[in-house]
């Protein structure tokens, strides 16, 4: 199973810290970019007034002859001038960028007509190419041809402006002001850059709250698998330090108190066999053939009783090392194994499942199931597969099946529901509860559940 690293602690407390950083970065943005663009457009508005009334004086100073030829000569940075004797505004808006400008050229010039309207155009950005070519005559030396090269389509506000120099002689000038404007690349470097230490600082902090919070998840999962000795290391913050200091303190106790129960279990089954024993030789001393006949088949029962008992003790407290085993093939040597004994159980697992276990547990699980498809339904079918990220081992049956009422308490030790499935077996009734403390022990599960139409299935499921 592929682990999401959003799904740890680590990983969202950094996500979350990362999101709040982009997210105010945005909105400093938001701000930056709006009060940029509304100072740019206020020096781009002022640098026009200011263009716009330095050509207007100027041209007043001129001889009238020669003022259109010195307006259309003029190429100024984004404005093209004409004279002419009508104005090209008519009526112009008192509010927007052509107002502000109106009104600005105006108090430049006292008593001056001024007219000027704005809209909002989209076209080739200019690249002005500067060539100097001094104009020769009168008027001011420094005014220079300007070529334009267009560029890429960008948005922009085109204003008209029309200031009145006499009677009958307009100055007509077409600004363009400078649309909005991406942000600096530096900017945007040196947020990125902050974003990205921001997220390293908060994976570091994170990091040492996560990694004792997974060192104790790992320690449950560890003592839940039925390990023995589970200590979770005692680190990180104060919290986490109680936590894993109150579970080392439990784990050490259900450690006790486990081993004390199989060890009275495992004594209590081993005493008995004495006992059972000096019985069995004196059943064999019974004349009477039908009372020795009962007799052995009872203290047989209580044989089998105990062998199970001691079973259920030992089922997951093996000193066995666990290694990596196909449990097909092990699925295949155990019913190989059952039907040379006369049980009818078959294997179908022709393809390689590995799983890390105790291949002596498992194999003992398995023939308890197959032994009971066998028991209850005069035989069986074991499957070996992988399902996700699990290997399975399944017993399929033919038989009866068992009470959906049932089900939940096959695994309880010495339960047995005879009566749904066939009334001749015997058994002390732990067989799947050693199966199942078996799974358990190796992190995993025992699934029970009855076939459509008909029939009991059984699953041993691992991690794989």
């Amino acid at each position: 199973m592929k682990l999401n690293p959003f799904n740890t602690l680590t990983g969202r407390m950094v996500l979350v810290t990362v999101l709040a950083v982009i997210i105010s970065y945005a909105i400093a943005f938001a701000i930056y970019a709006n009060e940029r663009g509304a100072a740019l457009r206020r020096a781009a508005e002022s640098s026009v007034i200011e263009r716009v009334a330095f050509t207007a004086e100027r041209l007043r100073e001129l001889p009238a002859d020669r003022r259109p030829f010195v307006a259309e000569a003029i190429r100024d940075f984004s404005l093209r001038y004409n004279v002419s004797e009508a104005p090209q505004v008519e009526h112009a808006p008192s509010g927007g960028p052509g107002g502000r400008i109106a009104r600005g050229i105006a108090e430049r010039f006292a008593n001056a007509d001024v007219r000027a309207q704005s809209r909002t155009v989209e076209g080739p950005s200019r690249r002005w190419r500067r060539r100097t070519r001094e104009f020769e005559g009168e008027g001011p030396r420094h005014l220079r041809r300007i070529d334009p090269e267009e560029g890429p389509i960008v948005r922009a506000t085109e204003v008209i402006v029309s200031v009145r120099l006499e009677e009958g002689a307009w100055l007509n000038a077409r600004a363009r002001l400078p649309g909005p404007r991406p942000a600096p690349l530096g900017v945007l470097a040196a947020a990125l850059a902050s974003v990205i230490i921001v997220g390293i600082g908060a994976a570091l902090v994170s990091r040492q709250i996560g990694r004792p919070l997974a060192d104790l998840a790992n320690a449950a999962r560890a003592l839940g698998a039925g390990q023995a000795n589970v200590a979770a290391p005692v680190s990180g913050p104060e919290d986490v330090r109680r936590a894993s200091t109150a579970f080392n303190a439990m784990a050490e106790r259900l450690g006790r108190q486990l081993s004390r129960q199989r060890q009275m279990l495992w004594a209590l089954s081993h005493d008995l066999r004495t006992p059972i024993t000096a019985i069995r030789l004196r059943a064999e001393l019974v004349d009477d053939e039908a009372t020795r006949q009962r007799l052995l088949a009872s203290v047989e029962e209580m044989e089998q009783l105990t062998e199970q008992a001691l079973a259920l003790a030992r089922a997951g407290a093996s000193e066995e090392a666990r290694s990596k085993v196909d449990l097909a093939e092990i699925a295949r040597t155990l019913c190989g194994e059952l039907q040379d004994m006369g049980v009818n159980v078959r294997a179908e697992a022709n393809e390689p499942v590995i799983a890390e276990c105790r291949p002596s547990e498992i194999a003992r699980a398995l023939r308890n199931l197959a032994e009971n498809a066998a028991k209850y339904a005069g035989g069986g079918v074991m499957r070996a597969y992988r399902q996700g990220g699990e290997a399975v081992v399944e017993v399929n049956d033919e038989g009866p099946g068992v009470p959906q009422d049932q089900l939940a308490k096959l695994t309880a030790p010495f339960f047995r529901a005879d009566e749904a499935r066939s009334s001749s077996a015997n058994g002390a009734g732990l067989g799947l509860a050693i199966a199942q403390a078996i799974a358990e022990a190796h992190a995993g599960r025992l699934e029970l559940a009855n076939r459509t139409p008909r029939g009991f299935s059984a699953k041993l499921v691992l991690p794989g």
